[in-house]
């Protein structure tokens, strides 16, 4: 069985549909997740003003289990998003999954 991965990304608010649009045609994974989050960063140059002001600015967590042979296909359909700045993302490995 392919080891199970979750790829987590960060994504501007205004790209929350582009992501989504990105990502549901896609046949390697069987869904997502998606939640508010809001983040915080001493590099505050890309920040407008009233972020600056907050300290960070709200941004869309976006979380996808997925088998590991899959992560290259999933990261290059959202590099196909025209963003202004760059989606930060991390894989972490799964240890267990399923239903309750």
């Amino acid at each position: 069985m392919p080891e199970t991965v979750n790829l987590t990304v960060y994504v501007e608010q205004k790209r929350k549909e582009d992501v989504i649009d990105c990502l549901l045609p896609l046949t390697c994974i069987s869904g997502f997740s998606i939640s508010p989050c809001f983040g915080y960063s001493r590099d505050n140059a890309k920040l407008d003003l009233a972020e600056q002001v907050a300290g960070g600015r709200q941004l869309w967590k976006l979380d996808i289990l997925h088998s590991s042979d899959d992560t290259d296909a999933v990261i290059d359909a959202l590099r196909s998003i025209n963003t202004h700045n760059p989606m930060r993302y991390m894989v972490s490995p799964v240890i267990s999954h399923g239903h309750i």
